[in-house]
């Protein structure tokens, strides 16, 4: 079970800093609102929190109290020599919502963060009011009925020596690979957000992190995975998005994934931060009208 060990900070502005402690490793949030819905951020692969930097006040200023997260590994969270898989970042989601916010979500995942939000909602529907799935990471496969979840995983010289080298060119290349991910605003890939993350890269651990890449598991379908709450699920999607397919993808989800709603955006991977007013706009129209 987690334990809830919360150090607010002040000095952050209209939110607070806080720690929480979780199977005994810390983790990083935000917390602020104090009326309305919950709704809890989810970033994606080596973001953290502040990648919401535009979102969590106007979410807060439409009447909605926030929480975002820094998960096990990224950021300014702590980052354990332990196996990480898809599931144990789910379970570390529902965890947070039991123990921190202590009543069921809106529930927003970017990217890598969108499936770990997709898996929450297939297992622990309960704890979810509606999912906002932004650029997520998932196929859909038509007729798929078999979910081999498990955190086994077994890790091999060659994912310890991969992630080295995808550390190093990382580090090398990270203000490129970022930028592109925001076509249409490329400033928005600033100063500020490229160093945070490049500051990241050097903690103790990221090479473990990283090994995760080599034995993620994303076989499971996001239309298996959103199929009992299908009538509560937003898509929004970046249709500039560089890293994967997005006219496909949709197709597919309409296809497939009837009840869902989605909205198209003209953006990159990240269109909460590359166009957050925008992205704003569309999540609290979407809380209103599911609440």
């Amino acid at each position: 079970m987690a334990l809830k060990n919360q150090i607010k900070n002040d000095g952050e502005g209209e939110h607070s800093t806080r720690i929480w402690r979780w199977n005994g490793f810390l983790i990083q949030y935000t917390v602020a609102g104090e009326d309305g819905p919950a709704v809890l951020l989810v970033h994606g692969f080596g973001a953290f929190r502040d990648h919401y930097r535009d979102n969590i006040h106007g979410l807060v200023g439409a009447g909605n109290r926030v929480w975002a997260i820094t998960m096990i590994g990224f950021g300014k969270s702590e980052k354990p020599n332990i196996v990480y898989t898809e599931l144990l970042w789910a379970e570390l989601l529902r965890d947070f919502i039991v123990d921190v916010v202590g009543e069921p979500v809106h529930l927003v995942g970017n990217s890598i963060g969108g499936y770990f939000v997709a898996i929450v909602a297939r297992i622990w529907s309960v704890l979810i009011k509606s999912v906002v799935l932004i650029n997520s990471a998932g196929n859909v496969i038509p007729r798929y009925t078999f979910i081999p979840l498990s955190n086994d995983r077994q890790t091999s010289g060659a994912s310890w020596l991969g992630s080295r080298i995808l550390l190093f060119y990382l580090r090398l290349r990270i203000q490129e690979i970022v930028k592109k991910c925001y076509p249409t605003r490329v400033e928005r890939a600033d100063e500020w957000l490229i160093n945070e993350m490049l500051r990241a890269s050097y903690d103790p651990g990221v090479p473990v992190v990283l090994e995760s890449i080599f034995s993620f598991n994303l076989s499971i379908p996001l239309n298996y995975l959103l199929e009992d709450v299908k009538e509560k699920v937003l898509i929004i999607q970046g249709m500039k998005d560089p890293i994967s397919d997005s006219n496909a993808k949709v197709a597919m989800l309409k296809e497939h994934c009837d009840g869902v709603k989605i909205k198209e955006l003209d953006a990159g991977h990240c269109p909460h931060d590359e166009v957050p007013e925008r992205v704003n706009m569309i999540i609290c129209d979407w809380i209103l009208s599911v609440e």
